[in-house]
């Protein structure tokens, strides 16, 4: 309790000890004074009620300085209580809307450097893996390991592969990272969403000729406009499908949907292979996650294509799923607002 409330509380009894001692002289007294007794009468409740109210504030302002205290102090699990309807119950409110933001903020701040040590960690992993095989069959050349010129020739082509592999990981990992900071520019202007798509399916089509997979486009005949950066649009189809094919080509075929709704245009491009299971779904854009790391690996997956993905399309303002029956139906689905 401050000085101030207990010289408040001092006066309060004061006030309250004069008003006895007075009534007590005027019964003594026999002074009959209706009007200066009433007055005394009223000067002692209100003194009492005073010292009441006093006493109730400031046991409430103890508890509320404690909450704050340990709030100060780190404790975001701390809560104020009052059943106060006037400015103190609206006061201890936002104070605790307050403490609900910073929790939240502390919450967040610990699942993001979470993120950050488990990114860091498979970055690492992801890195060393490539280059402690490069770093191995340069060894064996070194040493004359290979038993002739042709084998010589297939550590070339080995250690060539491992090294562009490894760039690419590089290269994505840095522009996820340009991403995240708002480094990379974008030239927004008017396009045709479908001429994109076309233009994208074209580059992928010796691919599926050599895969033997039938490609089905349903792409509407009318101008679809969009306001877009056309390179991140081509990289976010280029990167679904390089996904779909790889380990969609067992269902030896490949879909694109563009789809028109009230606010925007939806591409759907499936697959009818191995799918994706029901428990990697909820992960699936997260950052280098992997469904089966050593398919994946295997296969050249980075694990950063669909996270840079769903990140080019928020910075669109659109929204991206994915839906999988494992062999029956695989739809990615991204929306693209329209114009």
């Amino acid at each position: 309790m401050k000085m101030t409330d207990k010289i408040f509380i001092i006066l309060n009894w004061t006030v309250l000890f004069f008003s006895c001692i007075s009534l007590i002289i005027l019964y003594y007294s026999n002074i009959i004074n209706p009007y200066l007794t009433i007055l005394n009468v009223l000067i002692a409740i209100f003194s009492l009620a005073k010292i009441y109210i006093n006493y109730k504030c400031i046991f409430k302002f103890e508890r509320i300085n404690e909450q704050v205290e340990r709030a100060a102090l780190g404790n975001l699990n701390t809560r104020i209580l009052v059943r106060d309807d006037g400015i103190l119950s609206k006061l201890v409110c936002n104070f605790n809307k307050v403490i609900e933001e910073l929790q939240k903020t502390q919450e967040n701040q610990i699942t993001v450097e979470e993120s950050r040590r488990k990114l860091m960690s498979n970055i690492s992993h992801d890195i060393r893996t490539p280059l402690t095989s490069i770093i191995g069959y340069i060894d064996a050349l070194r040493d004359d390991v290979a038993a002739n010129e042709e084998e010589r020739l297939e550590y070339f082509d080995i250690i060539s592969k491992k090294s562009k592999d490894l760039k690419k990981l590089i290269d994505e990992i840095f522009y996820m990272a340009k991403l995240d900071s708002d480094e990379i520019e974008m030239n927004f202007q008017i396009y045709d969403i479908g001429e994109i798509i076309r233009e994208s399916i074209i580059a992928f089509l010796p691919e599926l000729n050599k895969k033997e997979i039938e490609l089905r486009v349903n792409l509407p005949k009318k101008k679809t406009l969009v306001y877009v950066d056309k390179l991140s649009i081509i990289r976010i189809l280029n990167n679904i499908f390089k996904n779909s094919i790889q380990y969609g080509s067992e269902g030896k075929i490949l879909g694109i949907d563009l789809i028109s709704t009230q606010k925007s245009y939806q591409i759907n491009i499936w697959d009818r292979g191995q799918g994706i299971d029901e428990e990697h779904l909820p992960y699936i854009f997260d950052r280098l996650y992997i469904q089966d790391k050593t398919r994946n690996k295997s296969l050249g997956s980075s694990g950063l294509g669909l996270a840079i993905v769903k990140k080019l399309i928020e910075k669109h303002r659109g929204t991206i799923w994915v839906e999988s029956r494992p062999y029956k139906k695989t739809v990615f689905s991204f929306t693209i607002p329209k114009l």
